[in-house]
């Protein structure tokens, strides 16, 4: 899949239960709409990408901490952005113990109301193939639970011990095993000079 370019670098982040990537104005196919913090932007949307996973990274910005995760497609590398706290995150992150890391995957989001209720999700395929959460409610594998209190008087779920089990994971079991080359440097000096979107803020599902 051939995203759209921008100055700094190639963008993608989950917008609406798709895949969004932030493009100029007059953009064939690109959609019009005025974000949260009262900017307009030009988006095209995607159902699903597929591209093989070069690197992870976490980043803090101003809006809070986020996951970057690296793709290349043939010659090009571009970037899934999430904010650190997401399902879609948390959901991709579950799976990669159960992705061949040297090939391609087929990363495509869902969502859906249920019961009233906004339901996200993420599906990983490789060959054809869905691949299933290597942490589950059934088989944690170590994985915590989240933990319920109270912030202001509202009952919440607090995933701190879970996202700290991930990014464990991750150093230790998932970024040995990516490849390190000219383009996976490249990536990282772009995501060092400039925020994602051009210092927009940090992307997540819904998030800008």
């Amino acid at each position: 899949m051939a995203l759209e370019n921008r100055e700094g670098g190639k963008y993608i982040t989950i917008l609406g239960g798709k895949f969004c990537v932030r493009v100029q104005a007059g953009t064939p196919g690109a959609i019009e709409r005025v974000n949260k913090v009262g900017k307009t932007v030009h988006e095209v949307f995607y159902d699903s990408f597929t591209g093989k996973l070069i690197n992870i990274r976490t980043k803090d910005s101003e809006y809070g901490k986020q996951w970057e995760f690296d793709f290349r497609d043939g010659a090009d590398v571009y970037t899934l952005q999430l904010s650190y706290s997401n399902s879609y995150a948390t959901n991709l992150l579950k799976i990669l113990p159960n992705v061949d890391l040297n090939e391609e995957m087929k990363v495509q989001p869902s969502q859906k109301i249920e019961d009233g209720k906004t339901k996200s999700s993420l599906f990983v395929s490789q060959n054809g193939v869905t691949l299933k959460h290597a942490y589950t409610k059934d088989t944690p594998n170590g994985l915590p639970p989240m933990v319920e209190t109270t912030v202001r008087g509202q009952k919440v779920w607090d995933d701190t011990d879970r996202l700290e089990f991930l990014q464990e994971m991750v150093d230790r079991d998932i970024l040995p095993k990516l490849p390190r080359d000219t383009a996976t440097t490249a990536a990282n000096d772009a995501h060092d000079a400039e925020d994602v979107f051009g210092g927009s803020g940090a992307a997540g599902d819904d998030d800008f």
